[in-house]
């Protein structure tokens, strides 16, 4: 498995989990997970549209304590296909 397919799985793990969570308590979780991602991997194409897609979903969950279920659908749907690309 590569570093870009474990980042992906465990995004995916998080993004079903928060999901259900309080907003504020979802946004922390996130923001954790976004920053450490950030700082450990290299960047390629696919995870900049995942992480993106990420950064846009705990901006609004921190901003306003909100977001659409496009904006989970789009986080969780760029994870996958990171997930499917390096796998």
């Amino acid at each position: 498995m590569t570093p870009e397919s474990r980042l992906a799985a465990a995004a995916l793990d998080l993004l079903h989990g928060a999901r259900s969570l309080p907003p504020a308590e979802a946004a922390a979780k996130l923001r954790t997970f976004f920053n450490s991602i950030n700082a450990s991997i290299p960047q390629s194409a696919s995870r900049s549209d995942a992480s993106g897609a990420l950064g846009t979903l705990v901006g609004k969950l921190e901003a306003t304590g909100l977001a659409t279920n496009d904006d989970w659908e789009h986080a969780i749907e760029t994870m996958l296909s990171l997930a499917n690309q390096s796998s």
